[in-house]
């Protein structure tokens, strides 16, 4: 998994054909090592200390395991949490096909298309794309750019709701 995070760095400086050759050779890295997302978050904790989600404290304290995962406790203000609060894994229950369903959706599918390619249900697809869609928003605050940037595009619809086609019976008159 460190080989995983080394290489996000190279990423930055590639073209377009290197970003896409990169993340398919990442994704099948991570499949390799049989890594998912919740594996990439306990290896960013691992390098930067953990922070108390609620008082941003730095004085944590190892509080146990709970179902494989490390739990941690705030000394000064006693909240209990996991390397995974806060962010779009929390509470995730596959979590070994959201690194799937993330190459479906940056290559543009549907949620149909993703919920069907991926095996969830589409309810499923339609949290999951807002959680991650949600994780993302949070970051463009936090980015600033500077130099020549380029970009590309993918355009997702983002909705709130789900749309309903209703059939209305013509009235006889």
């Amino acid at each position: 998994m460190k080989k995983i995070v080394e290489n996000t760095s190279k990423y930055l400086a590639m073209s377009k054909e290197e970003n896409k050759e990169f993340l398919d050779n990442l994704y099948s890295l991570m499949n390799k090592l049989e890594a998912d997302v919740v594996d990439y978050q306990g290896l960013k904790i691992l390098s930067a200390p953990p922070l108390c989600p609620d008082c941003r404290s730095n004085h944590i304290i190892k509080n146990g395991l709970q179902n494989g995962m490390q739990n941690y406790r705030c000394k000064d203000c006693g909240r209990q949490f996991r390397v995974t609060t806060g962010t779009f894994v929390y509470r995730l229950q596959k979590k070994e096909k959201m690194l799937d369903y993330i190459r479906c959706m940056v290559a543009g599918k549907s949620l149909r298309a993703c919920a069907k390619e991926v095996g969830i249900s589409l309810p499923t697809s339609f949290a999951w794309r807002h959680k991650i869609l949600a994780a993302l928003q949070s970051f463009e605050d936090n980015i600033n750019f500077f130099g020549v940037v380029e970009m590309d595009e993918l355009l997702i619809d983002y909705s709130e709701k789900v749309e309903y086609t209703k059939c209305r019976r013509a009235e006889a008159s």
